[in-house]
């Protein structure tokens, strides 16, 4: 196995041990913008995410979701009229899980910024980040997973 697949790999399992086995629903810091919510209500079910709108502060801007056996953290960022923008936060250049930040996310690997749009900022990343397709209803949030 090459180093770059095994770091890979490797990496993606710590991740997936520090999830832990129910989904949780992390802030990062409150001066970030970035809230807690009740987790206890998000269903995954082929490969979709229903999140309750209950379960996201409305008076937050964003929300970060942490999904078990899932590699990476979803920012679910509320936009006008009750539209939802959600981002993958991999890093594009190499993958890396994201470190989100007050105005943005960094890759703690190789310094690559976005604008919380998921934007480059400067690289080494040169894609933006990944939007998840997501349908609002009534009542929920639902996310397609990639």
């Amino acid at each position: 196995m090459e180093r770059r697949v095994f770091l890979k790999k490797s990496c993606k399992i710590c991740l997936l041990g520090t999830a832990g086995f129910a989904v949780v629903l992390e802030a990062c810091s409150p001066k970030a913008g970035i809230t807690l919510a009740d987790a206890k209500s998000v269903i995954v079910k082929d490969s979709i995410a229903t999140v309750p709108l209950s379960a996201l502060k409305n008076n937050s801007p964003l929300t970060i979701l942490t999904i078990p056996k899932y590699p990476y953290e979803i920012a679910i960022e509320k936009m006008e009229n009750n539209n939802y923008r959600t981002l993958l936060l991999m890093c594009t250049h190499y993958e890396n899980q994201l470190i989100p930040t007050g105005n943005g996310y960094t890759c703690s690997a190789h310094g690559s910024k976005f604008t919380k749009e998921g934007k480059v900022l400067n690289g080494p990343a040169a894609l933006p980040l990944k939007e998840l397709k997501t349908i609002v209803s009534e009542t929920n949030l639902f996310i397609q997973l990639i």
